[in-house]
């Protein structure tokens, strides 16, 4: 950390970035099972269903994909955060490239810009 004593670029202590990241990789866990068991509902399928149970099973299937959608988009900016950490760049706003509120990363530890900016 270099920003400042104990700090880093963004104006971050140690013990938030550890909080942070400890809450970054939880949920890149959780995102990674919720993928797995969408998965395998999206690939399962009866032989010989009845016709209703047979259009609950497209349901949730198509459920499951767009579930699924949704993490893989997620995951990708757990991974991407999780990146940033790496690089030092973590906690600066990739829109104004002023540092990110400790309260909006706590919220949203991805988060790539704070609350009050637009991205372009």
């Amino acid at each position: 950390m270099t920003a400042g004593e104990g700090q880093n670029a963004a104006g971050l202590t140690r013990e938030q970035i550890q909080l942070l990241r400890g809450r970054l990789e939880h949920q890149r866990a959780d995102l990674r099972t919720r993928l797995e068991r969408d998965q395998a509902v999206a690939r399962e399928a009866e032989p010989e269903a009845e016709p209703i149970d047979a259009a609950e099973q497209t349901r949730e299937q198509d459920d499951a994909i767009l579930h699924a959608d949704r993490d893989r988009a997620e995951l990708r900016e757990v991974e991407d955060a999780l990146g940033r950490m790496v690089a030092g760049t973590y906690g600066i706003s990739q829109v104004s490239g002023e540092p990110i509120s400790f309260q909006r990363l706590l919220a949203v530890p991805w988060a790539r810009y704070d609350s009050d900016e637009e991205p372009d």
